[in-house]
């Protein structure tokens, strides 16, 4: 297919935002927009559940910056690392790996589905690319995650995961940025 082989080059090319410094600052600056966005939705809604949501959504967009910033991913593996060589289990810390890795991200993945379901069904089913844009950016924050794993991250080599994580994160970004501003149009009063 001459699409597929285009798709592939552009992957190949975009930088890997661990190592390159302007792909990060471009992610930062995205997701920084995308919670300024959001936060200004939630002042020009019309009905305090839409506002509640707009406003959360900003608040998790503005966490997800602090992360891009601070670089929390490395700075607590570095911290669990060091828990583990002080408290002599370093060697036997794949449990530990596990629980951090899979197990709690699919718990706070679980806990956030049954909220998106129930609470904000209404809310991102009138808007679609907010809620593809979500999906992709808790993909793409499980499969980042799951990487503490060691048997996960072989897989992810399998994939070929690092050749286009950074995409999935700007598509994400994106929709959830194409979400709010497509809201400038009134909120259609509920049922």
């Amino acid at each position: 297919m001459p699409g597929t082989n285009s798709v592939t080059i552009l992957l190949l090319a975009l930088p890997d935002p661990e190592h390159s410094r302007a792909a990060r600052l471009f992610l930062i600056l995205a997701y920084a927009a995308a919670a300024w966005l959001w936060w200004r939705a939630g002042t020009r809604t019309q009905t305090i559940v839409d506002s509640f949501f707009w406003r959360l959504g900003a608040v998790l967009l503005f966490l997800l910056t602090m992360n891009k910033v601070i670089d929390l991913r490395h700075l607590s593996e570095s911290g669990m690392r060091a828990i583990a060589y002080a408290g002599h289990w370093y060697d036997r810390r794949q449990p530990v790996q596990f629980a951090v890795a899979i197990v709690l991200p699919l718990l706070l993945a679980t806990v956030s589905v049954v909220f998106a379901a129930t609470k904000g069904k209404a809310f991102l089913g009138r808007r679609p690319a907010a809620f593809a844009g979500w999906i992709l950016l808790l993909l793409y924050l499980a499969l980042r995650q799951s990487q503490e794993w060691k048997p996960a991250a072989e897989w992810l080599d399998a994939i070929r995961y690092l050749d286009w994580r950074i995409a999935l994160e700007i598509v994400g970004i994106a929709l959830v940025i194409l979400s709010a501003l497509m809201s400038r149009r009134p909120s259609p009063p509920p049922p």
